[in-house]
């Protein structure tokens, strides 16, 4: 019983500050659109062809997953944000194994936002 009061008083003295910042990271309602931007994302990212990569059809649908998650404040924003800085540096270019390599690492966060989003 005192722990629970400790528990209240604490949530209750620390202020709105802690709320916010627990709700920045609770799961947010599934939104269809944007876990079908995400599929639309990863169907281009499979598509580049590291022989001659064309990146730059895969940055609009970045950034537009980018900008949605930061307007709807989704707790995987940060990670669309590095998604879409990193199809920006693949544009750049560079050789066939940086190309797999961005590749990999595009895949790896898409799986993470997926793994986020699909049981919601």
């Amino acid at each position: 019983m005192k722990s629970l009061i400790f528990a209240a008083s604490l949530l209750v003295l620390s202020g709105c500050s802690t709320i916010d910042t627990v709700k920045k990271y609770w799961p947010r309602n599934h939104d269809p659109v944007m876990f079908n931007q995400l599929v639309s994302v990863d169907i281009a990212v499979e598509a580049v062809n590291c022989d001659n990569p064309n990146w730059q059809a895969v940055q609009p649908l970045t950034k537009q997953l980018a900008k949605y998650s930061e307007w709807r404040h989704d707790p995987q924003y940060e990670n669309m944000k590095g998604l879409d800085a990193h199809i920006e540096r693949m544009t750049k270019g560079g050789s066939k194994v940086f190309c797999e390599l961005g590749k990999k690492t595009a895949k790896q966060r898409i799986d993470t936002a997926r793994s986020a989003w699909e049981k919601r």
